[in-house]
C-alpha cells in the first residue's frame, strides 16, 4: 500500500512499512540537517548560546501604519555533508524594521524560511508542514506588541538603530493577539529550540565576518581561554 505525504507541498509516496518514519523522522532529518550543514562563518556558530545569554527581553509596540514596516530579505544556501552524501538548501533570511518611538531606535525583526520553524498539517494520507515564518509579516500586522530577544552588545552600540542598521531583534511571544487567527501556540510564540537555530543562522549568514570579529571578537577569545 502506498501512502501520500506532503512537506512544503511537494509530495511523497511511502509504503506503509516507512510510515512511521514518513511521520516522524522528516522532522528529525530536517532538524539534524539545519542543525549540522549551517555553512556560511562557522567559527561564529559555537557562540549562539553566548550570544543568547547576553540578550535581554524588550516590549515592541507595532505601528497601526504598516507602510512603516519595511522588509529586507537574502536568499542563502547552507552546506555540508550529512552521512557521506552531500546536502544543500535554499533558505530566505528577512528583516522587517520599523522605527520605535518607545525605543528611540530602529528595530529589525530577523527570521529565517526554509522550514525551520514548522507545523504539521493534514491528518491520515495528506500530511505537510507549513513554514509558520513564511506568515511572519502577517502576523506582525495583526498584532499590536510582542516581546522580543535583544543581545546588549548590538542594542548599545552607536552604529545599530539607524533606518540602514537596525537592532536586530528575535520574536519571542505575541502580547496580543486577534481571535480570527486562532489560538494556535506555535503561532504565539517561538520555541527557545528555534530562537537558537535563527540565532546560528544570523551570525553565520547574516552578520559579517568583520562585524562579528569587532563585537564579540574578545569575547570569543576570552571563552576560548576559559575553555
Amino acid at each position: 500500500m502506498t501512502n501520500r505525504y506532503f512537506i512544503q507541498g511537494t509530495k511523497i509516496f511511502s509504503t506503509a512499512g516507512t510510515l512511521f518514519a514518513s511521520i516522524v523522522g522528516a522532522p528529525i532529518l530536517i532538524f539534524i540537517l539545519t542543525r549540522f550543514t549551517l555553512g556560511g562563518n562557522k567559527d561564529a556558530i559555537p557562540y549562539a548560546d553566548t550570544y543568547i545569554k547576553n540578550s535581554d527581553t524588550i516590549v515592541v509596540h507595532i505601528s497601526i501604519d504598516h507602510r512603516k514596516i519595511k522588509e529586507d530579505d537574502d536568499i542563502f544556501t547552507t552546506s555540508g555533508w550529512f552521512m557521506g552524501v552531500a546536502q544543500t538548501r535554499s533558505a530566505t533570511y528577512s528583516m522587517y524594521y520599523f522605527y520605535s518611538p518607545k525605543h528611540k531606535k530602529y528595530l529589525g525583526v530577523v527570521t529565517f524560511i526554509g522550514s525551520y520553524n514548522t507545523i504539521q498539517r493534514g491528518s491520515g494520507e495528506k500530511i505537510w508542514y507549513d513554514d509558520i515564518e513564511g506568515n511572519r509579516l502577517t502576523f506582525l500586522y495583526s498584532i499590536k506588541s510582542f516581546s522580543a530577544y535583544v543581545n546588549r552588545q548590538q542594542w548599545q552600540d552607536p552604529t545599530y538603530g539607524t533606518k540602514d542598521n537596525p537592532v536586530p531583534i528575535f520574536f519571542k511571544r505575541a502580547l496580543s493577539w486577534p481571535e480570527s487567527l486562532g489560538g494556535i501556540e506555535e503561532y504565539i510564540t517561538i520555541k527557545p529550540s528555534v530562537n537558537k537555530k535563527f540565532v546560528e543562522l544570523y551570525l553565520a549568514h547574516e552578520l559579517s565576518s568583520k562585524e562579528f570579529n569587532r563585537l564579540y571578537g574578545a569575547d570569543m577569545k576570552r571563552l576560548r581561554l576559559k575553555d
